[in-house]
């Protein structure tokens, strides 16, 4: 099964699979310092205000907003896959450093907004790359381990970037050198990984909207990840707000804040990933989405209705695993739903739609927070991950998400 055929030649596909894995180690650590150093840095450094903490959170979704105008230049620019992702990872890098100086909250994240939303365009651009280098049957399994080992070297950067916070605020800067030079090692790897260019069918927003508005599996599942991404999205910013304000009474050290908020999940999403990995290739796409909406559901209920240590403990191991599973069907399910030639669009609409329910995710999540208190924020995303379930297995009979469908 995993022997060479014309369009996806073994070599390449072994080729891919190893350089990616230094590329998922490079990006698990910068991935790790954006997600550890800025909300804690913004809260407690810069003590920014809830629309700065909001707009940070909401950068990646930002960069979403921009993926389909993105697509469509690089779709022009004839310019191999991999030199793309490469430039991208490369001013990324820049903004990191550039943030390294700052001196105020709004620079700060304004400099981090510039970095996500040119550090969020890879994803997509490198399921073209999966896309062409591996077989259908082989994705889940090829890409879990790369997974993993990105999410086991975020854990670990999460846990010494705490430590590191913990002796001095001030040394995010010396934290935001590293990963400036971490960031490009992302970038060399990435000119590693053979691609080709992008071979773009988008026609722009409007256009692919109404081609895909005639496909009611692909309104589906964006309507059931709506729903469940804005409950989880919503959550992002407020797990570390919960833990960190001392209005709420538990007030932990930066180290412990890392742990449950972070390297607690990073843990479970690395022991669950091969096992999403496997269920993604054998299974129905619906239900292995609809189980990891399930893990979300529970843990993040149980995390904004804790107050101890344990619990918040396995809120986030349960939140955790949702993650390992949500990541991999994010990652590859356009792959699986879209027509052959519509690729491209769809990805493009999968993303813009990305960006439209993570941007107002934040400010939602903390205007329940203050108004309403900790255990509303368990309800309002409990009952929306539980409505986009409810969609997914409606959904589930159409024979483009069955396992055996490539």
């Amino acid at each position: 099964m995993n022997g060479e055929t014309k369009d996806h030649p073994k070599g390449i596909a072994s080729k891919t699979q190893k350089f990616d894995l230094w590329r998922n180690t490079c990006n698990g650590i910068v991935e790790a310092s954006f997600a550890s150093t800025c909300l804690l840095v913004s809260i407690r450094y810069f003590g920014a205000s809830d629309t700065a903490k909001s707009l940070l959170a909401s950068g990646g979704s930002i960069g979403f907003l921009f993926a389909p105008l993105f697509l469509i230049l690089i779709g022009k620019s004839n310019l191999p896959v991999s030199k793309i992702c490469s430039t991208l990872m490369a001013l990324t890098a820049i903004f990191i450093l550039i943030s390294a100086t700052s001196t105020s909250a709004w620079f700060y994240v304004i400099c981090v907004l510039f970095g996500c939303v040119l550090a969020v365009q890879v994803p997509s651009l490198m399921v073209h790359v999966y896309s062409n280098n591996y077989r259908p049957n082989e994705k889940g399994g090829r890409i879990s381990g790369n997974l993993m080992l990105s999410s086991a070297t975020g854990g670990a950067t999460a846990l010494i970037i705490g430590l590191i916070l913990d002796w001095d605020l001030a040394y995010f800067k010396v934290i935001a050198v590293g990963t400036f030079l971490i960031c490009l090692g992302t970038a060399y790897f990435h000119l590693k990984i053979p691609s080709k260019p992008l071979e773009s069918d988008s026609q722009g927003l409007s256009q692919n909207l109404i081609h895909a508005s005639k496909d009611r599996l692909f309104l589906g599942m964006l309507s059931g990840l709506m729903l469940t991404g804005i409950g989880v999205m919503l959550t992002i910013p407020i797990r570390v707000e919960y833990l960190v304000n001392p209005a709420y009474e538990l007030d932990f050290s930066n180290t412990m804040v890392l742990c449950i908020s972070m390297v607690v999940p990073l843990i479970t999403d690395v022991g669950s990933t091969p096992v999403w990995g496997w269920a993604y290739d054998k299974f129905n796409l619906a239900y292995v989405r609809t189980s990891a909406g399930l893990f979300f559901l529970l843990g993040l209920f149980l995390f904004f209705q804790s107050e101890s240590l344990p619990l918040l403990c396995l809120s986030s191991a349960l939140i955790g695993t949702g993650v390992g599973g949500g990541t991999m069907v994010w990652t590859l399910w356009v792959t699986k739903v879209a027509p052959r030639g519509m690729e491209a669009s769809y990805m493009s609409l999968h993303l813009f739609f990305t960006g439209m329910r993570g941007l107002p995710a934040p400010f939602l999540g903390y205007w329940v927070l203050t108004n309403l208190g900790p255990g509303a924020v368990s309800w309002v995303s409990a009952t929306l991950i539980m409505l986009g379930c409810v969609i997914f297995v409606i959904i589930a009979s159409d024979k483009r998400l069955s396992s055996n469908y490539s």
